[in-house]
């Protein structure tokens, strides 16, 4: 019996590219942890008094802040703000990112709730980026 080791070189290669198409999408890496990439940000309050005037703003230490890897539908960590209003989540992937707190609704344009989401979405380009996302600005009434 003769080998055809042609055939044989021809086999191991086409079953080295099936093993490739595979593994290839379970490396690719999806929003979430495990990264290198950093979001942070501040949360805003501006306070009213009771007649809707204006009277300060300030950056909001212990407001909760979540964030929500990619298309997901439920948030996936939350963290609080420092002294200074910051938040930061850390250890990240490259993708889409929704941030996002709670403020109270404007007697002006009241909603059931009492609360409405204030969110910004934000795109991750590269592992390893560090992005800052525009104030999260809340109303206090």
């Amino acid at each position: 019996m003769k080998i055809n080791y042609r055939m044989v070189t021809r086999i191991k290669l086409l079953l080295f590219l099936l093993v490739l198409v595979f593994l290839l999408p379970a490396c690719q890496k999806n929003e979430g942890y495990g990264g290198k990439s950093t979001i942070y940000g501040k949360v805003l309050e501006r306070k009213y008094d009771n007649s809707g005037q204006f009277e300060n703003e300030y950056y909001l230490p212990e407001k909760r802040v979540y964030i929500v890897f990619g298309d997901e539908d439920f948030y996936g960590d939350e963290v609080r703000t420092d002294y200074e209003g910051k938040y930061k989540f850390s250890f990240l992937y490259a993708g889409n990112y929704t941030i996002y707190t709670y403020g109270e609704c404007s007697p002006i344009d009241p909603c059931d709730s009492g609360t409405n989401e204030i969110s910004i979405n934000i795109k991750v380009l590269d592992n390893g980026d560090v992005v800052v996302g525009n104030d999260l600005v809340t109303e206090n009434w």
